[in-house]
């Protein structure tokens, strides 16, 4: 989405949203689901007329359409990626690279001590060259990473699309440290040279959907950094985050009310 550069949601984007929505509906009304639950994130908080494309949801659809703040969009996060934690009460670092930020949450016993978006996501940056990526990362997120790295986390986990797909190629490439769901600090530097520069049929040709071929090779830029700079040797990839994290949420409060 173009939302960054005009500070709005373009009506063909809007529309296009709108139409998908109602696909989606129309392909879970079968199973009799209760309301659907939508939440809105980073370039909805960023566009002038977010409020309203989620007003408009309201409207068309009868559900609610929340937007998140950073805070709860981190929290829900760190909610998701530790449900699949092998010690759920461990050190968590968790980094959740999206379209047009990079949330940062650092967690331990389901109690969050850091939770910070920063401007660092793939749609954001995808223009930018690699060099500027890199130093990007550095000026914007350098101090919170490196004090992240002094709270000395258990465990450092990546989420979202562009994790799962580096993960994806990584088991595609061979990589040993794929089989246990992990990538290794050099496989990312690898990666992030390998996809550099690619053609969408070389993409296509490494696994890469074409939904991603346009921003993966900045997705892999940013969390190769991102690892760098943290000094970590092995980095886990979610399967889960966001979506886990609010189904987690709306589950509790569902319970609540039938207590």
């Amino acid at each position: 989405m173009r939302a960054w550069l005009t500070a709005l949601i373009l009506m063909q984007l809007a529309a296009a949203g709108l139409t998908l929505l109602n696909g989606g509906l129309t392909l879970v009304a079968p199973l009799r689901w209760r309301k659907p639950v939508a939440v809105a994130t980073g370039v909805f908080r960023e566009a002038r007329n977010g409020e309203a494309f989620l007003a408009e949801v309201r409207a068309r659809f009868g559900f609610e359409a929340r937007l998140l703040g950073g805070d709860e969009e981190a929290r829900l996060v760190y909610d998701g990626v530790r449900a699949e934690a092998m010690e759920p009460a461990s050190r968590l670092a968790v980094f959740d690279l999206g379209g047009g930020s990079l949330e940062c949450v650092v967690g331990e016993h389901g109690r969050i001590e850091l939770a910070e978006s920063v401007p660092l996501g793939v749609l954001r940056l995808r223009t930018a060259a690699p060099d500027d990526v890199r130093a990007r990362v550095h000026d914007v997120a350098g101090e919170l990473l490196d004090a992240i790295r002094a709270s000395e986390p258990d465990e450092i986990v990546l989420a979202a699309g562009t994790a799962r797909a580096l993960l994806k190629l990584s088991r595609r490439l061979g990589r040993r440290d794929a089989v246990l769901g992990c990538i290794s600090r050099g496989s990312l530097r690898a990666m992030a040279e390998l996809v550099r520069g690619c053609t969408p049929e070389e993409l296509d040709e490494l696994g890469i959907t074409a939904s991603r071929h346009d921003t993966i090779a900045t997705g892999a830029l940013v969390l190769s950094t991102v690892v760098e700079r943290l000094g970590v040797p092995l980095v886990r990839v979610a399967a889960g985050a966001l979506r886990e994290g609010v189904v987690l949420h709306e589950a509790a409060l569902r319970a609540r009310k039938v207590a």
